[in-house]
């Protein structure tokens, strides 16, 4: 009997469709690597998945060189946020008041 694969649920903000769209083509193939196997609770070490510092209420994987997808933990769904480029994660470092 094959093993059933459980997903996370996702949500994807408004900001995180306005980056994808602004994405090249390889960035988005990169970028759905990184959701999937975050989805699928398997993340890779070259992600490089961490908390973001120093409220770590996001959370960033790494999906190219330079571009970060932000994210945080909800009751079981993963809450996509943004695509950043790496030196712009700065604004993702505190919880939202």
């Amino acid at each position: 009997m094959p093993h059933k694969r459980s997903y996370f649920d996702a949500r994807f903000s408004a900001q995180w469709e306005k980056s994808y769209r602004a994405l090249q083509a390889q960035q988005k193939k990169e970028t759905d690597k990184v959701i999937i196997a975050l989805l699928s609770d398997d993340p890779t070490p070259g992600m490089r998945v961490r908390p973001i510092e120093p409220d770590k209420y996001y959370n960033e994987a790494r999906c190219t060189d330079g571009d970060r997808v932000i994210y945080r933990m909800e009751n079981g769904t993963i809450l996509f946020e943004d695509i950043v480029p790496h030196d712009h994660m700065d604004r993702y470092g505190r919880r939202p008041t």
